[in-house]
């Protein structure tokens, strides 16, 4: 790294981040002061909810194993300021970010180095090891640029005990089946559902029904290959809407969700305020101190009922649910697939399903939006001790590195050991339940591909053009209050306004 001039590094990064870093700054690790050398590592940390004691743990672990190395970070809340000097190649000192991706390749260095190495101790390289639909999601033009350090899955969690009190026994498996138990638990004296300001997660649910709709490679298409006439198009974008018309209503709502900070309305949620919340795997670590957290578990995300729409042997909605029953029997291990195998197609409750209709199903049910990508590890290609942040980051995603990220986090990367499965033991009912989801996971959903067209990652579009509408759909005002199609319209209507005269002028 080009370090000749430190002290105007730290002066522009606390000019730039001034009152980010103030109370949240850190050195870690080994506790030596910060080198200039090789072998001195310097991270910039992202502390996005998964704290700072894994880090310490994993930088004791390597420096115990590595002595020669000497690694230390800086820690913030704010994603922008993490990456402050990032690409300043005369002043910035950072050797490893750990913060949100960069899709600009100019200053990264690839990894596919550290990807290659098998570990010492482990018996298989470490790509070996990643998860292969994660992998495709990082990898551009023959490289790979950004690995992941955390985040998490991201679905609705949902209170056990109000869902037993409300008399309910089958977890909802579409999204009208979703409304009619929002229904059951209104009927009961229940809210159903919160959020917190400007809509939650929500974000990560249109995604994924967006997914469900148009299958994975569609939706990653529409990203990598965007057009003024496929952002306009009616897809599953407005099917998620439409669903959302059916569910986010002011009666499943508890009231004051569109003004509550997140950490404010999951602390309602786990007193049980109400019964279901779109949330993530860090839940658990945000309220580790809540015991009731055994109450809650994360649902498989209900398939878009509209699907049918891109079926041909199943149009109706009793038809999908029990053709989701069959593909859960089968993914649970209840059932094999060839219990409902007949010749090439498949027979469920006496109805013959297609081949094709029912990888459709199962993709979209075996589905789960991510945050994997989006939390990433790059290395500036201008740091002088880049091979010794490679070093590290083979350490962290070895098996002894690996473990040590488990036991403190008692959450998964898109990441396996080379030998054994992942040990559960200590991890509380949710963090085992995360674990059960992830593992039957098929394709991860996120927008955060590398690939992902400058049209997104410069222009600063956005598939629903930025429209905040959660709030509005489940407004007690009526005059305020707006359907799907009000929505849908709004979105359209702005893509058609920005495309040309802002996004595609963005690009650089």
């Amino acid at each position: 790294m080009k370090k000749r001039n430190r002290i105007l590094a730290l002066i522009l990064v606390g000019v730039l981040a001034i009152g980010c870093f103030a109370g949240c700054g850190k050195k870690g690790g080994n506790n030596k002061k910060g080198g200039e050398g090789a072998t001195d590592i310097e991270i910039s940390y992202w502390n996005a909810g998964l704290g700072t004691d894994w880090l310490d743990a994993v930088i004791a672990g390597f420096t115990k194993k590595y002595p020669e190395y000497n690694v230390y970070y800086n820690e913030t809340a704010s994603p922008t300021a993490v990456v402050a000097a990032y690409g300043l190649e005369d002043t910035d000192t950072v050797d490893l970010y750990m913060a949100t991706k960069r899709y600009d390749t100019t200053y990264l260095e690839p990894l596919n180095d550290v990807l290659e190495t098998t570990a010492d101790g482990d018996s298989k390289t470490i790509k070996e090891k990643f998860n292969a639909d994660y992998l495709m999601l990082e990898e551009y033009d023959g490289n790979y640029y950004n690995l992941t350090h955390g985040g998490g899955i991201i679905g609705f969690v949902y209170n056990k005990a109000l869902f037993k009190e409300a008399g309910i026994v089958t977890i909802p498996r579409t999204t009208d089946e979703f409304a009619l138990v929002c229904g059951t638990l209104a009927d009961n004296n229940i809210k159903p559902l919160a959020h917190f300001k400007p809509s939650g997660y929500y974000a990560w649910l249109t995604e994924t029904w967006f997914s469900q709709y148009e299958g994975v490679n569609n939706y990653r298409d529409f990203y990598a290959n965007p057009t003024k006439e496929k952002m306009t198009k009616e897809d599953g974008r407005y099917e998620a809407i439409k669903a959302y018309e059916k569910i986010v209503t002011p009666e499943n709502v508890l009231q004051g969700s569109n003004s509550e900070t997140h950490i404010s309305i999951q602390t309602k949620f786990l007193e049980g305020k109400f019964a279901i919340m779109l949330n993530g795997s860090w839940l658990s670590s945000e309220m580790q101190n809540n015991k009731k957290i055994d109450d809650f578990e994360m649902m498989k995300t209900p398939v878009i009922s509209s699907i049918t729409d891109k079926l041909s042997t199943v149009k109706s909605e009793p038809e999908l649910r029990k053709l989701i029953t069959a593909i859960d029997n089968v993914t649970d291990g209840v059932e094999t697939e060839d219990t409902y195998k007949d010749g090439d197609n498949y027979v469920v409750d006496g109805k013959s399903v297609s081949q094709e209709d029912w990888k459709y199903v199962m993709a979209a049910r075996n589905s789960l939006a991510a945050n994997y990508a989006a939390e990433s590890n790059f290395i500036p290609k201008y740091s002088n001790a880049k091979e010794g942040a490679k070093k590290f980051l083979e350490y962290l995603y070895s098996d002894e590195g690996y473990k040590i990220y488990l036991d403190t986090l008692h959450i998964q990367m898109p990441l396996s050991l080379s030998e054994g499965e992942v040990s559960t033991e200590g991890w509380n009912s949710f963090e085992k339940n995360q674990k059960e989801l992830f593992d039957k996971t098929d394709y991860f959903v996120t927008k955060e591909i590398m690939n992902r067209h400058k049209l997104f990652t410069d222009g600063g579009a956005d598939p629903l053009a930025g429209y905040e509408f959660i709030g509005l759909m489940c407004s007690n005002s009526e005059a305020d209050r707006i359907n799907a199609k009000e929505v849908w319209d709004y979105v359209v209507k702005s893509i058609n306004e920005k495309y040309d005269s802002d996004w595609l002028k963005n690009i650089k």
